[in-house]
């Protein structure tokens, strides 16, 4: 459920106040100071809007100049132990932490953690989402947080460019994305997790480990892309990133499934989808199943039914946007 909190919705003199809490119950105890002393009839604006998606707590956060200080003080008061995500849109933001300082422009992604101090500084009006999550989602723990805290992911480089329109989409479309909440979650860990190795030190496990969580999500992010074509299959997968289909199907059942049953259930997500969405009501079920990939209708909606209980014309009028 979206939750929606602004300082607009309060008289002026009660709005900073309102905001050091929402910006605590939001996230975690921090101290937050305005930049600029507002004009009289001009004060002080900010606003969260605040979603979930598993374990991933998303929120898109605007406001006036601010400073934001988690302080030992505070973090002796909340035993939290989160990873903090913020990627900037509008504005710019310093993040400091654990001895090191970062600039971010749009774009650029940046994280932090909550056992230790750190401070944000936006000295002009922003924008930022921000994504806090358990440091095991991202296949870390805060021993080695430190490698990564503080430093500047861009969005047009290494897996930045892929993780960056990721976030991105997830923030703006979060309930678009509630059937699937659980493996979402994970994915967007293990994506961090992937950008992160990036800059991490060197070490021969978790090398061998980002490699395979590189190539999985690559995979996945291809199956994505070519669902329509009815030909896609395992063998052409392994094929076209250079690796045994033996490889590729390990990669799979590390995540308990197999290559086959993951390009099923995202054609089904994918015509479920269109089923339930406003801009496919003048098509038929058999047009939409092939636009996944599905040419034999019969066959999908067996498929459908057994996953869903229902079959593809009853689930779209149980479910149809009109509903």
């Amino acid at each position: 459920m979206t939750v929606l909190l602004r300082t607009q919705d309060h008289a002026p003199g009660e709005r900073r106040a309102f905001w050091q809490d929402v910006v605590c119950d939001s996230f975690v105890p921090v101290h937050v100071e305005p930049l600029v002393e507002p004009l009289q009839d001009e004060p002080f604006r900010g606003e969260i809007t605040a979603d979930r998606l598993g374990a991933v707590q998303i929120a898109r956060v605007s406001a006036a100049p601010s400073r934001v200080d988690r302080t030992p003080r505070l973090i002796s008061r909340s035993d939290a132990e989160y990873l903090l995500v913020g990627m900037v849109q509008r504005g710019s933001a310093v993040v400091l932490q654990d001895g090191r300082e970062t600039i971010l422009g749009p774009g650029d992604i940046a994280c932090y953690d909550t056992t230790r101090p750190y401070t944000l500084v936006c000295r002009e009006a922003f924008s930022m989402l921000e994504f806090m999550l358990p440091h095991r989602l991202a296949h870390l723990d805060s021993s080695r947080t430190g490698e990564v805290t503080a430093t500047r992911f861009s969005a047009t480089e290494g897996v930045g460019a892929l993780v960056a329109p990721f976030l991105t989409r997830l923030a703006g479309h979060p309930h678009d994305y509630a059937d699937s909440a659980e493996s979402l979650s994970r994915t967007t860990g293990d994506l961090l997790a992937t950008m992160f190795a990036e800059r991490r030190r060197p070490c021969p496990e978790s090398d061998l480990q980002a490699v395979r969580r590189t190539t999985l999500l690559r995979v996945r992010a291809y199956i994505d892309q070519h669902l329509a074509d009815p030909d896609l299959s395992p063998g052409q997968i392994a094929k076209a990133h250079h690796v045994s289909l033996r490889y590729l199907q390990k990669l799979f059942a590390e995540e308990q499934t197999t290559i086959t049953a993951w390009i099923r259930q995202r054609r089904l997500d994918g015509c479920r989808r269109d089923l339930t969405g406003p801009y496919a009501t003048d098509r038929t079920v058999a047009s939409i199943a092939a636009r996944w990939g599905f040419m034999d209708p019969a066959n999908f909606s067996r498929l459908f039914k057994t996953t869903h209980g229902l079959s593809p014309s009853d689930y779209r009028a149980a479910h149809g946007d009109g509903h």
